[in-house]
């Protein structure tokens, strides 16, 4: 027998092994597996905000921080379940209304708002759109 021939009587009698693993086939590629930080929400709910509205990403883009025509402002975060959360320094100099009617899909806890049923796949435009809304509601605006 050839060679050629002792290889396909191998191919055909033997499972295929899968690639041994490496560390490139261990993880995801960077920015492929979470396609966006909340430092990008931050930014994108800022524009949806209009000229007045300013956002900074904070370390590593894992926090966003909002501000605006007010003297308090927002800091976007992802709390210990995973929930996108919007937290503010409320002052009674901005005269905000004190039972805002948030959109739907908001929850409220001590500290702000949250949206638990938000995640990535919702995609980056849909996530500013409804905290931008949120915050026209909090601010009254």
């Amino acid at each position: 027998m050839t060679e050629q021939t002792d290889r396909l009587i191998i191919a055909i009698t033997e499972p295929p092994q899968p690639p041994p693993r490496t560390p490139r086939t261990l993880y995801p590629a960077p920015g492929m597996e979470y396609p966006f930080s909340i430092g990008d929400i931050a930014y994108a709910t800022a524009r949806l905000l209009g000229r007045d509205w300013c956002a900074e990403a904070g370390h590593w883009g894992i926090t966003g921080s909002l501000w605006g025509p007010y003297t308090a402002s927002f800091t976007l975060l992802i709390d210990i379940d995973g929930d996108l959360c919007m937290t503010w320094d409320r002052s009674e100099a901005d005269e905000w209304p004190d039972t805002p009617q948030l959109p739907s899909g908001f929850q409220e806890f001590s500290a702000g708002t949250f949206l638990p049923g938000a995640c990535v796949t919702d995609g980056l435009d849909h996530l500013a759109e409804q905290l931008a809304a949120a915050v026209r509601a909090i601010t009254g605006t």
